[in-house]
């Protein structure tokens, strides 16, 4: 045969070969060589059957009506290595056609030991504890969902959590590597019939559930914190992941990576926490030196306040009262409490932020590094952040760090005021133009506040967290008005708070 090229078919790690209409062997690469042990040269003039073994031969007049008609044909087979072993193979025959009419086919067959080999090396020796998943029954379950008349799987998820929690506890685990194992105190023997819900504490469903709806949006991997139990019901944080191959069809088998972060995170919290009490000795060294300062120069006005006060009221009880003595007296309490206000003043002023550093900043480029900057904490507390920026380009001459303080900040409140709340937790950060001002706005879905509250929410020190210290939206609206903005809050509807606020834009 003339169409066969050796230079490219003898560099591929797979038995090419060409057999005519009667399945006689009549071009083989170089990799039989590795195969059978011999040149290829010996495999010209063999039957399928002599290559292949007789189970392949028996099915060789339902792959030929088959290959006749121009499809491909593809199946699983044992055949003889050289070595007396039968090595698991993947086999594809592929029909060559001229002038209309078969004249033969290929043969193309990958040797599935060496590769599942090569899967176990990586899979057994990984610093990653994988899992291996069967899947099926979650596809079945979606299966049933779209029949009833179900035609968004994604909502639906969102509408029933107990639809995860059932899922997990019915998701058999096909494979653990030694990691995976070690990792969560599983022993070979423990394998048989485990499930995925052993190991899926209550309320760590929705992770499960965020990982699904990453693969049936079609994104290409998904990765998250959560916390799950070991066998012996020991809570372990951990990050997983997931990498979603591209086919066609609900995979049938899921690898899920897994990695220790307990002792990451503990020393996040750890460093935290001596950055909160460092931060606290600061403020309230800060605030004893501020004290002490006040308390030194205002000492002295006082006094001086107190004695002139005496003194008029000793005029004033004379038997002949000296209105003049009096009044003199009492102007120089007015002077000494003026000076006692300025000195307050001063010393307010020295713990003032001076003006914000304004520089021009692409108003799109900020809304993404808030979104990078807020997606671990969002996601945390299983929170869904839809950032909805302008069509075009909006230019602003801002503080950015601060502008970014404010948006971080309206984002983390709506995140908490949704914790715990069931069913999807949606936050959207839209952008829109308002004359001459550009209109941000942070949206959520959960249970809103108060209404008769919403003129002190932006009082210094108001706060409706019971853990909090009511600093964050008082900070917010003066960053925004020092800015030339205004800022304001709202219901939406009967539930869901919308805060907004506008900053002046640049024209350009």
């Amino acid at each position: 045969m003339n169409h066969h090229d050796p230079a490219i078919s003898d560099r591929v790690p797979a038995l090419i070969s060409f057999f005519d209409n009667d399945f006689v062997c009549r071009y083989a690469n170089g990799f039989h060589r590795a195969w059978y042990g011999c040149d290829p040269s010996c495999q010209i003039g063999k039957t399928a059957a002599e290559l292949f073994g007789p189970d392949v031969a028996a099915k060789s007049a339902e792959h030929l009506t088959r290959l006749a008609v121009g499809e491909q044909v593809t199946f699983l087979a044992d055949i003889q290595h050289f070595d007396g072993t039968a090595h698991s193979a993947s086999v594809r025959y592929v029909p060559h056609v001229q002038n209309g009419k078969m004249t033969g086919f290929y043969a193309f067959v990958f040797d599935m030991d060496d590769q599942q080999y090569m899967f176990e090396s990586m899979f057994g020796a990984s610093a990653v504890g994988y899992w291996e998943l069967d899947f099926r029954g979650v596809k079945k379950s979606l299966e049933t969902i779209a029949a009833s008349g179900w035609h968004d799987p994604i909502q639906h998820l969102y509408d029933n959590p107990r639809f995860m929690r059932q899922a997990v506890d019915n998701v058999p685990v096909l494979n653990m590597n030694k990691k995976a194992r070690q990792l969560f105190g599983v022993a070979e023997g423990d394998m048989q019939g485990l499930m995925l819900g052993r190991f899926v504490p209550s309320g760590a469903e929705s992770v499960v559930a965020a990982n699904l709806i990453a693969y049936l949006r079609g994104e290409t991997n998904f990765e998250n914190e959560t916390v799950l139990n070991t066998l012996q019901g020991q809570p372990i944080e951990v990050l997983i992941s997931a990498s979603f191959p591209k086919k066609d069809g609900f995979c049938n088998t899921l690898t899920l990576g897994t990695v220790d972060i307990s002792y990451r995170n503990a020393q996040d919290r750890r460093l935290s926490q001596l950055e909160a009490e460092l931060a606290h000795s600061s403020r309230v060294s800060t605030l004893g030196q501020l004290t002490a300062s006040i308390a030194h120069e205002v000492n002295q006005p006082l006094g001086a306040v107190m004695t002139n006060g005496n003194a008029a009221l000793r005029w004033l009880n004379r038997d002949v009262p000296d209105l003049e003595e009096a009044q003199a007296a009492l102007r120089r309490v007015i002077s000494e409490a003026e000076r006692a206000a300025e000195i307050i003043q001063r010393t307010r002023s020295l713990a003032k932020k001076g003006e914000p550093i304004r520089t021009e900043c692409d108003l799109g480029d900020l809304l993404a590094d808030v979104e990078k900057l807020v997606h671990r904490e969002t996601t945390s507390m299983g929170c869904e952040l839809k950032v909805e920026a302008l069509p075009s380009a909006v230019w602003l001459t801002v503080d950015p760090i601060q502008i970014q303080q404010v948006l971080i900040n309206l984002i983390v409140n709506a995140a908490q005021a949704m914790r715990g709340q069931p069913g999807r937790r949606l936050i959207r950060l839209s952008t829109s133009i308002s004359g001459e001002s550009v209109r941000l706005q942070v949206s959520d879905n959960g249970p809103g506040f108060n209404t008769s509250s919403a003129d002190c929410l932006f009082d210094p020190f108001y706060t409706t967290k019971g853990d909090g210290m009511g600093i964050g939206l008082s900070v917010a609206k003066t960053i925004v008005e020092a800015h030339g903005g205004s800022i304001t809050a709202r219901i939406d509807g009967s539930s869901g708070s919308i805060f907004e606020f506008t900053i002046p834009r640049l024209e350009r």
